[in-house]
């Protein structure tokens, strides 16, 4: 597993699209280990996949994807395996392993994606924003029909997004 991101990986989109790679990769590689820890000790306990596949309640099909590293199961399946296979836990202590960096990996991208989003939220916050019209004495610095465009923090993620306050139709107010 790589150690954290550095200071180039944070602020690069490249880098830290390759950081993310890598992460996906090691924890694909670690999904295959497993799957070759189970195919080995599958094979000393003199087991085929045909025998062991209705044991653990998952079809042959699924038990070789397992095997591959290919089909990402659940850890009651890992349980099964090592109860069956007198493996000790450490199908399942692998397994939890692999978990936890995966859900790393994942905060990680979640991490970059919020940060990345940030960085260009003025951008897009810009592109949106109507010309300013031309200011009149009755406009008071206002924009387009008398609106104005505000960073204002969500009140439920706290990230910033776009506020337009359009003031209500003049004439009379309706106050009870």
């Amino acid at each position: 597993m790589p150690g954290p991101a550095n200071a180039s990986t944070a602020t690069s989109p490249n880098l830290g699209a390759v950081a993310m790679f890598e992460e996906a990769g090691t924890v694909a590689q670690m999904r295959r280990a497993l799957g070759q820890q189970l195919a080995a000790m599958r094979y000393r306990a003199g087991l085929s996949q045909w025998e062991l596949a209705p044991l653990t309640g998952y079809s042959r099909s699924t038990l070789s994807d397992a095997e591959l590293g290919r089909h990402r199961l659940r850890r009651e399946f890992w349980l099964r395996c090592d109860e069956l296979l007198k493996a000790d836990s450490r199908l399942v202590a692998s397994y939890d392993r692999i978990e936890a960096a995966a859900a790393v990996a994942r905060q990680r991208a979640r991490s970059m994606a919020e940060r990345a989003r940030d960085q260009d939220a003025p951008a897009r916050l810009q592109a949106v924003r109507p010309a300013p019209a031309p200011v009149t004495a009755d406009d008071r610095g206002r924009g387009p029909a008398g609106s104005l465009a505000a960073m204002e923090a969500c009140p439920h993620c706290r990230r910033p997004i776009a506020v337009l306050v359009v003031p209500a139709a003049a004439g009379p107010s309706r106050r009870a």
